[in-house]
């Protein structure tokens, strides 16, 4: 497979997942490269699993190509239940503010910052069973958002002993040591031959 196509509308998530796989050696590009907009099924909140399966199946139905979906989301554990695989849903309820400053409002003077950001990839190539890899990075949440070299849950995560966000590091650096891209790596492992 030489090329795949990233089966996913948000466009932050795509771009990342596209630079995650590519410091793995796998092509990717985003599938409205080839394709018009879809519209993906609805996510459940039953496992990251299922989710990406579910829209790496939907997409590979309108293609030739090969298709890798991605579903992922953060836990904090001063939140509970809360989040995870239902992490987008639930930090879109609050319209008024950012997802982070969701996260930060909600943390406010909890001292237990400690979180985990899971990615699960689902790859589908022609005729192929899917392939599934799942990374996850646990961490510490920040006080406030810092970085710019990453967008999203990177501008708060704090990996242990370190003392930046993986938004204030360089993409060499942070790549592989994301939840993304741990998940990359084990992808590729799992398609070398596919």
């Amino acid at each position: 497979m030489t090329e795949w196509l990233i089966a996913s509308n948000n466009e932050f998530k795509t771009r990342d997942l596209i630079k995650c796989l590519a410091f793995y050696g796998i092509q990717a590009i985003p599938y409205t490269n080839e394709l018009p907009k879809l519209n993906f099924p609805a996510e459940q909140t039953d496992s990251y699993a299922a989710n990406a399966l579910h829209k790496a199946q939907f997409l590979a139905k309108q293609t030739t190509k090969g298709v890798i979906a991605d579903d992922s989301g953060i836990e904090v554990n001063a939140l509970g239940e809360h989040l995870g695989v239902t992490t987008k849903r639930e930090l879109h309820q609050d319209v008024s503010h950012s997802d982070n400053q969701t996260i930060l409002n909600a943390m406010q003077g909890q001292d237990d910052r400690r979180a985990t950001m899971v990615s699960t990839l689902v790859a589908i190539a022609p005729g192929q069973a899917p392939v599934t890899a799942v990374g996850r990075v646990s961490g510490t949440i920040a006080t406030q958002t810092r970085g710019t070299n990453s967008t999203g849950f990177d501008k708060l995560f704090i990996l242990p002993h370190q003392q930046c966000t993986l938004a204030e590091m360089s993409d060499e650096k942070r790549l592989p040591l994301t939840h993304r891209g741990r998940a990359a790596k084990q992808l590729a492992a799992e398609l070398r031959g596919v």
